[in-house]
């Protein structure tokens, strides 16, 4: 499948085509090692890294849409894994200098801002449902009531059997447990900023 372009190995891809995603994967796999060795010093986690990222690609084959060349796309969430992981290693905010220089092959480099916000948004998304899966399950089904099936707070109470100001008080700590797990992650960085930076220099 070498002499395929990008899209329509996509398009195989999307189809459930494994040896569309291996030919993806041997097209892409070691520039994307390069890049991420490079501001990575463990081998082990870049390796840890990569793996995740075509992880991702094959399980939400159906769900990702990226346009044109496929390497921009995985840049961006190359880009994204790598701040997640600067962040939950309390590496200084310094490390974003590290991405000034983008690789001299990146093809179609206008794709690269949908494709960091398409990926963002994606990890943004795993990361509510993470949320959501570590609530109480009290505080669960106040979620569920309010946020998914639009609920009042006083349709909640009774549902529930609890008083209106508790229901109010769950979705306080709710929203604070959305929040602090926000807050806790690369997403504190801005996507303005970081796109400003990768298209700058």
């Amino acid at each position: 499948m070498k002499s395929h372009s990008d899209r329509e190995l996509w398009n195989l891809l999307q189809g459930g085509d494994r040896k569309a995603f291996e030919a993806l994967y041997h097209r892409y796999a070691r520039l994307l090692y390069h890049e991420v060795s490079k501001r990575i010093d463990s081998l082990a986690k870049v390796d840890d890294l990569i793996q995740d990222i075509f992880l991702s690609l094959w399980e939400k084959r159906e769900v990702y849409q990226p346009q044109g060349d496929i390497y921009p796309y995985l840049y961006g969430m190359t880009v994204n894994r790598v701040l997640h992981y600067y962040r939950s290693n309390r590496v200084q905010p310094k490390f974003v200098a590290l991405w000034e220089n983008l690789p001299q092959d990146l093809d179609a480099l206008e794709e690269l801002p949908s494709a960091f916000k398409q990926a963002h948004r994606e990890e943004l998304e795993t990361l509510v449902d993470q949320t959501i899966g570590s609530l109480p399950p009290r505080m669960h089904q106040v979620y569920q009531l309010r946020y998914e099936e639009n609920k009042t707070i006083a349709e909640i109470a009774s549902l529930l059997s609890i008083s209106p100001h508790t229901v109010h008080n769950q979705l306080k700590t709710i929203r604070k447990r959305f929040a602090d797990s926000i807050r806790n992650s690369s997403f504190l960085l801005s996507i303005n900023t970081i796109l400003s930076i990768l298209l700058n220099h």
